[in-house]
């Protein structure tokens, strides 16, 4: 060997000598509450570049340089993130066992561990990101808004729609409870608070379709809410321009009792000030809510949980002014208004649960739920229109002001006093069975409905208006006159039976649910069955993927809205809507500059049978109450979640989806003015695409700043003219694109120091926000007027929702 080349080998050798004996060694085991391994966590390096993650029995090691302070960063989506200092010797090896907490509150039958993911279908949500979502109220739904499959037109609507199907084919339970909603809402701004208090959620699950047996009959999507389980005494209060809310919650001294209470009120006068629809709003929305515990024994448990909410909203317009159509013809359509409307929805639901759970192996569930509705909804509303349109030549004096003669000129009167009280009342009994390597559920259900309905509106057009070029007297005419009287009383049977087999083979482990469902309902004695099955997959050789694939016939029997056509009576030959679902998905974990992430995709058909066509106005669905259609639903529903930032769960969703019906009877009518058949036409709900995007960050050197960004983007829906035939020539809205942006400073947190007499040493976090709704000023389109002007020609005036606002929002927690 040349001597010169020896002269460099030499300190070479000598420097990696030294640095590996400069090394040393950090031997850890991961593991969760409920002390199963963990896989898959990611365990990054603060100050250098190095990191790894967990194996498959929840073990890592890692070469770190001894003699420096460094910091172990440990993060798993789902879980809170934990910081470990360590400082090794030369050579020296460090052992560790790390525990991780979830983000939520544990319950005592939920593992989160990757056995139990791998044996569901389900999606679980940080339920504490629901006051982290800026937008115009902090619920469940709007987080549930930003889930792949599920779309949304309104920001005023805790409603959504998911993979094309209606708001009415929506499942919600809370501790195992079926919720319901008011039935007469027509629009968002009357919709007040939904059932769900965020304040006492524990845990989110949802499921956006292909679920299973155990799941009720509806036929598009389960959102399945655990409330909290109280270990000591806590509480939280929020505060707002638009809405506040107080909750407690506590534990005995014997931990045989446990309680939980919230209140909650809610008044976005303020929001609506900004819609073109001026005069003198009075929205007030508030409810109470408690669920109470006690343990009789070591095996039996008594809970009862209680709702009460009164949604008024009163509402006395004054003046609409609205511009609409292109660069160069704009109209201005405005309204003077006289009257009033006040409506008020009243809901109660009062339950109580009688738990048996002698063990890990086997319990079992009687519940019995009562709720109850009392709307009434009264209006007279006389608007007095002028259609002009608007100077855009830019040389001219009255540039941007209206010209010229009117276009059209009318008065309208709409009047309604329609009341609803309907009663549902249940009784179920559920069981659970784990024995060897499958769980087996089962149920049956009695449901008794007692609804009275009395209908009473109509509009008045007169000639002056859109309807002179048909009626050039003076004739004045009703339009959507409805005055009945419906009391009608029926019974619900349902059960359900289903198995879940874990198994493990050399290339993988499997996860097989099957189930039968069975409903029979005596209005109009039908009964259906619904089997459905699930099977996961995890293979040996790719453990960070997971496969699902579900099938599975899924009946919706018609609730009420379902009975009661356009003209307002009941079809009792009415059948179920059916739904075939077949579900092909996947879900990957990986990481990314040292963080976890999870992508997941899902790609689906529906078979549409005995649908029941329906018009959406709104929030407002007017059913034909027959079941005349046939069409289906499909789609890709995508989501990457993970830490964008370092120790903050952050994802974007995207959806593509076309959903299409075919209705007997239904003709459109073409430039001629001769009809044809429709044949298939897009479902109220056909969104084609949605992306929504759920952002936070945080000022690196000073994690008290942070900001929050909620995404919408939503393709237009396809509306009609007002209609009471099936003729249905349509076409599309604007779509929907809302930015809402959140500024949150850290006034309390674990660091803060107070003197022992501060009343703010019982306080955990307190944060303040500034939030800026609609952030780029768009004006989104919800449904629209229909006039006509001289000419005989029909304008759809649009009706915009809220612009931009600025909210501030003071949260605590104790």
């Amino acid at each position: 060997m040349n001597p010169l080349y020896r002269l460099f080998l030499i300190p070479i050798l000598l420097f990696s000598q030294l640095s590996w004996a400069q090394e040393a060694t950090v031997r850890g085991y991961l593991k969760d509450n409920q002390g199963q391994p963990m896989q898959f966590v990611n365990i990054a390096v603060q100050e250098i570049r190095a990191g790894t993650t967990t194996d498959d029995n929840g073990f890592f090691e890692l070469q770190l340089p001894s003699g420096e302070e460094l910091t172990l960063m440990i993060s798993h989506l789902g879980y809170k993130r934990k910081e470990i200092p360590v400082l090794l010797e030369p050579a020296g090896e460090k052992e560790l066992e790390i525990t991780l907490e979830p983000v939520f509150t544990a319950l005592p039958d939920v593992e989160v561990t990757d056995r139990q993911v791998l044996s569901t279908d389900i999606t679980r949500i940080d339920p504490r990101l629901t006051s982290s979502l800026p937008g115009p109220s902090a619920s469940v739904e709007r987080l549930i808004q930003t889930l792949p499959g599920v779309a949304t037109a309104s920001e005023l609507s805790a409603q959504y729609s998911v993979r094309g199907g209606s708001y009415d084919e929506n499942l919600i339970y809370v501790n195992g409870i079926e919720i319901y909603r008011p039935f007469l809402v027509r629009s968002g701004q009357q919709e007040g608070l939904s059932f769900l208090n965020p304040d006492l959620v524990a845990e989110i699950n949802f499921s956006a379709g292909g679920f299973n047996a155990r799941y009720g009959d509806k036929m598009a999507s389960v959102l399945d809410i655990e409330y909290k389980k109280p270990q000591e005494f806590a509480g939280s209060f929020s505060l707002s321009l638009l809405e506040g809310s107080l909750h407690l919650e506590g534990i005995s001294d014997n931990e045989r009792f446990t309680y939980l209470i919230g209140l909650r009120y809610k008044s976005n006068q303020y929001l609506l000030g900004t819609l073109d629809t001026q005069g003198d709003y009075s929205p007030s929305f508030s409810d109470v809510q408690t669920l109470v515990r006690y343990r009789l024994s070591d095996s039996w448990s008594f809970s009862f949980l209680g709702n009460f909410n009164d949604n008024h909203y009163q509402f006395a317009p004054e003046v609409q002014r609205t511009r609409f159509g292109t660069i160069t013809d704009v109209r201005e359509f405005t309204v003077f208004f006289d009257g009033r409307e006040t409506n008020r929805f009243t809901t109660a639901t009062g339950a109580v649960s009688l738990d048996y759970d002698p063990g890990d192996d086997f319990s079992m569930q009687f519940i019995s739920s009562i709720f109850q509705s009392d709307e009434r909804e009264n209006f007279d509303i006389l608007g007095q229109y002028w259609l002009q349109r608007v100077e855009t030549d830019m040389g001219q004096d009255d540039f941007g002001q209206p010209t010229g003669e009117p276009l059209g000129v009318g008065t309208f009167l709409n009047h309604a006093r329609n009341y609803l009280n309907a009663i549902v009342w249940n009784a179920e009994k559920k069981g659970r069975w784990n024995v060897d390597n499958h769980e087996l559920r089962w149920g049956v259900k009695f449901q008794h409905e007692d609804i009275y309905d009395r209908l009473n509106e109509w509009s008045l057009i007169d000639s002056a208006g859109y309807s002179l070029p048909q009626h050039p007297t003076d004739e004045v005419i009703l339009q959507d006159t409805l005055n009945t009287q419906i009391s009608m009383q029926s019974n619900r049977f349902s059960g359900f039976l289903q198995n879940t087999w874990n198994f493990e083979r050399p290339h993988g482990r499997y996860a097989l649910t099957a189930g039968i469902r069975a409903n029979y309902w005596d209005f109009n004695n039908q009964l259906v069955i619904s089997p459905r099955s699930t099977v996961l997959y995890k293979p040996a050789r790719a453990e960070r993927w997971i496969f699902r694939a579900s099938a599975g016939y899924f009946h919706q029997p018609p609730f009420y809205r379902e009975l009661r056509d356009i003209q307002g009576q009941l079809n009792k030959n009415i059948k179920a809507q059916e739904s075939i679902h077949l579900v092909l998905g996947s879900s990957y974990h990986f990481t990314a500059w040292q963080r976890p992430f999870k992508y997941t995709t899902e790609i689906y058909y529906k078979f549409l049978h005995d649908l029941i066509p329906y018009q959406l106005d709104n929030v407002r669905i007017r059913y034909y109450a027959d079941n005349i259609s046939e069409g289906y639903a499909t789609g890709l529903d995508m989501k990457i979640h993970g830490e964008f930032v370092p120790g903050i769960d952050s994802w974007a969703s995207l959806s593509v989806m076309q959903t299409r019906e075919n209705i007997e009877g239904a003709y459109m009518t073409n430039h001629e003015g001769d009809t044809e058949p429709a044949g298939h036409i897009p479902r109220p709900t056909d969104q084609r695409i949605n992306f929504s995007m759920f952002f936070q960050d945080f000022l690196p050197r000073n994690p008290s700043y942070q900001v929050q960004l909620g995404f919408f983007y939503s393709s237009g829906l396809p509306f009609w003219p007002p209609r009471d035939d099936l003729n249905v020539n349509y076409g599309r809205m604007p779509s929907y694109q809302r930015v809402d942006i959140g500024f949150s400073k850290q006034l309390i947190g674990e660091e803060t120091n107070f003197s022992a007499g501060s009343p703010f040493r019982h306080f955990e976090s307190m944060w303040i926000t500034a939030e800026v709704f609609n952030l780029l000023e768009i004006s989104n389109t919800i449904s629209y007027s229909w006039i006509k002007d001289v000419e005989n020609q029909m304008f759809a005036i649009p009706n915009y929702l809220t612009s931009r606002l600025v909210n501030l929002k003071l949260i605590a927690r104790f």
